[in-house]
């Protein structure tokens, strides 16, 4: 697998993406991994799950020398069971959300309190330094880089804001470089640690709801931006999608937005 770290390195993927993908090639057992793939591909399993075992084995096959031509030919068609919508968190589950996340310890605390107020991939929120927390055109933000290594401003609302500013002084101030939420030995902490917490919280207080994660956070987000007048232009910016569909597939309106919009034709 040395050939295909050293190939993701210089694709500058995130490093969660990095170990992800070399995870999913050791898990095909140095099967053929084309022959691997379409055992795997299925219209019941469901899209979120074929994708990154594709990106997997398109990556492993360009480390060992394969054109984009030749791999296209080689790989089937990514296809599966497209992912049920996920509602947004209501505002009364928002406020009962963000209660039960000042009872967690940091850093996840802050990574929790953080995610319905900017929006940030999971993987990119843990990958964050100190020297990301900064400002551009005299706004405070989160500037970072995302998926696909794209430079992205993130601009940091007053609670948002003070998240961060409480977790500085909990432990101890603002380090001038370095991860700003620390795992163990030295390491960023992991989606998966955040993931478990999430779990547990939504197993502790089902008020909010079954789905809860940090994706379902991500979507608050943008859901709650929307309500709130934010444009698709501003919204893809915000997610850093690259597609403008990508970002109208991702938001769909909820009862009381389809109400407004109803009774404004009286």
């Amino acid at each position: 697998m040395a050939t295909l770290e050293k190939h993701l390195q210089k694709q500058g993927l995130l490093p969660s993406t990095q170990e992800k993908y070399v995870s999913i090639m050791e898990s095909s057992q140095g099967k053929d991994p084309v022959e691997w793939l379409s055992n795997k591909v299925s219209g019941k399993t469901p899209l979120g799950t074929v994708l990154p075992l594709r990106a997997a084995v398109k990556h492993y096959l360009l480390a060992q020398g394969y054109s984009e031509d030749d791999i296209n030919a080689l790989l089937p068609k990514a296809k599966g069971r497209p992912a049920g919508m996920r509602d947004a968190l209501t505002p009364d589950q928002l406020v009962a959300y963000y209660e039960a996340a000042e009872t967690c310890s940091d850093p996840i605390r802050t990574i929790l309190l953080l995610l319905p107020r900017t929006g940030l991939r999971i993987s990119e929120m843990c990958n964050l330094r100190f020297e990301e927390d900064t400002k551009k055109g005299g706004v405070r933000g989160l500037l970072f880089r995302g998926k696909r290594d794209v430079q992205r401003f993130v601009p940091l609302n007053k609670p948002g804001a003070k998240a961060l500013d409480d977790y500085y002084k909990r432990i101890g101030g603002k380090a001038k470089d370095g991860w700003l939420f620390l795992g163990n030995k030295d390491t960023p902490i992991t989606p998966a640690a955040v993931r478990k917490v999430t779990r547990m919280l939504r197993a502790e207080h089902p008020v909010l709801g079954a789905t809860l994660s940090p994706h379902v956070l991500r979507h608050t987000f943008l859901s709650h931006a929307l309500k709130r007048g934010a444009d698709l232009r501003t919204l893809q910016a915000l997610a850093g999608h690259k597609s403008i569909n990508t970002t109208a597939r991702y938001l769909h309106p909820d009862e009381e937005m389809l109400q407004g919009a109803v009774d404004r034709l009286e």
